[in-house]
């Protein structure tokens, strides 16, 4: 099974950082700004972790598959929090795909990579992840979804 998790409001909490513009969408600017390894330090897990942690022991393949341009500090986040995976699909720098495209396409191009049909991976696949289009997305091509937020209310409960 690939076990498919994003990052933001699904198994970490950075609201610290986040901010939105008018239109409702990522301030994306602000997030770069607030991406500093003192920021990135003071995020925290959410409890949807705990299944990510189980999938892990399990024998499934965890994939992270974020918007994030990640940095040396956010993989000294994932060490140091216990966030386990076997592969990282994140944001190109420069790259301003949006979130749905750029998840579509990081997906394809790991099954390609590793020799797996589209049919075969989609039908073993389920992605963890807080933002509805990518929800959408991932259902309209063939990927089991389970939503964050809603995971993570259960599971603070």
């Amino acid at each position: 099974m690939f076990c498919i998790f994003d990052l933001d409001g699904t198994v970490i909490c950075s609201k610290h950082r986040h901010a939105t513009l008018s239109d409702g969408s990522l301030d994306l600017e602000h997030w770069i700004e607030n991406s500093t390894p003192d920021k990135i330090a003071q995020d925290s897990v959410l409890p949807l972790v705990s299944l990510m942690r189980k999938n892990w022991r399990g024998g499934h393949t965890v994939i992270i598959c974020t918007a994030r341009v990640l940095a040396d500090a956010d993989y000294a986040f994932f060490m140091e929090n216990d966030i386990p995976f076997h592969t990282v699909l994140s944001r190109p720098e420069g790259c301003t795909m949006a979130d749905t495209e750029l998840k579509d396409i990081q997906l394809r191009l790991y099954a390609q990579n590793k020799g797996v049909s589209w049919k075969r991976f989609s039908a073993n696949a389920v992605i963890y992840d807080d933002n509805q289009a990518v929800l959408k997305r991932c259902k309209d091509i063939g990927i089991r979804t389970q939503d964050a937020v809603v995971l993570n209310r259960i599971l603070a409960a």
